[in-house]
């Protein structure tokens, strides 16, 4: 009943969400306005929040890092042997098919998914995954792509635009924000204080709303083979190895490693469908993969949860 609790309200929230959109009770029109509320500003302002206010430890543990981003480089590596053995993918192509598998969708489902698990103590780990995670990924991802076709200038050129997207983002630039403002000890007015909270009760439920409506753009197309390897990767091996590496290799506080395992059993993002119409490859495989480890996510998630707690 507990697991049920966690579980079935941000899946509800995020049905609503897809049926509403289905039905044209919300136009395309409307829809990504909500989705530019949430994911422009409410997510955000939930990020900024909980990075401000929150009380650092002394101590952090940055072997969580070691354990979450090896795991994802090995899968990333997997997926892009993957793809050149068996699919005959050149490295534009096995970049993102990689990617797919090994990207999760940390902010929107995963922050609602872990709060409602863990509680408030989970954002730590979270602000420590979420600021790094669109960076190291597509910082990679970008480089194997590029590798054959630009020169070293030109693939450093290219990263720094890359890094330059990313930290003007909203997402990773209200995280870099807040950590200032905590660091610096910068004192806020209560009603400010008052209106952050505000806001950020409001993210998850909108975001979780607006994704919802977002899924019904995404069809089940393509090359089935590829888009299944890229579920099996994304929901079974990837949070599989990141299990294994926290709680069996690294010595890490049990809820930072629970934390980062549920992370890594999100979805695939939406990210690698962005990277993946930049480059012009595999955009059939990796928007059918977002829908369908979208659906099964659900039975995987629970399993994990179950696992760390």
């Amino acid at each position: 009943m507990a697991l049920l609790g966690t579980i079935l309200p941000v899946i509800v929230i995020a049905l609503i969400g897809y049926f509403v959109r289905q039905r044209n009770v919300l136009s395309e029109t409307e829809s990504l306005g909500i989705e530019k509320v949430a994911f422009n500003f409410l997510i955000p302002c939930l990020l900024f929040n909980g990075t401000a206010t929150t009380i650092f430890p002394e101590f952090i543990d940055w072997s969580l890092m070691s354990g979450f981003y090896a795991s994802i480089f090995i899968v990333y590596l997997i997926g892009m042997l993957i793809g050149k053995i068996f699919f005959a993918y050149n490295n534009v192509q096995y970049s993102v098919f990689g990617m797919g598998g090994a990207y999760s969708n940390v902010t929107v489902i995963g922050i609602p998914f872990c709060v409602q698990a863990f509680g408030d103590e989970a954002f730590v780990p979270l602000f420590i995954i979420i600021s790094t995670h669109n960076i190291i990924i597509f910082t990679f991802g970008t480089v194997i792509a590029e590798i054959k076709k630009e020169s070293s200038t030109s693939i450093l050129r290219h990263l720094a635009v890359v890094i330059k997207d990313l930290v003007s983002h909203p997402i990773t630039g209200s995280l870099l924000a807040g950590i200032i403002v905590n660091l610096l000890n910068i004192p806020f007015h209560i009603a400010i204080l008052n209106t952050l909270d505000l806001l950020a009760l409001a993210a998850s439920p909108l975001a979780l709303f607006a994704l919802g409506g977002a899924l019904t753009r995404y069809k089940i197309t393509g090359n089935m083979r590829a888009t299944l390897t890229i579920v099996v990767m994304k929901l079974l091996i990837l949070p599989t190895m990141v299990y294994l590496s926290l709680f069996h290799v690294f010595d890490i506080d049990p809820l930072w490693a629970g934390t980062a395992v549920l992370l890594s059993s999100m979805p695939t993002g939406i990210g690698p469908y962005v990277f993946s119409l930049k480059y012009r490859a595999c955009e059939s495989q990796i928007a059918s993969a977002v829908v369908i480890t979208a659906m099964l996510s659900v039975f995987t998630s629970s399993f994990f949860i179950l696992l760390v707690t």
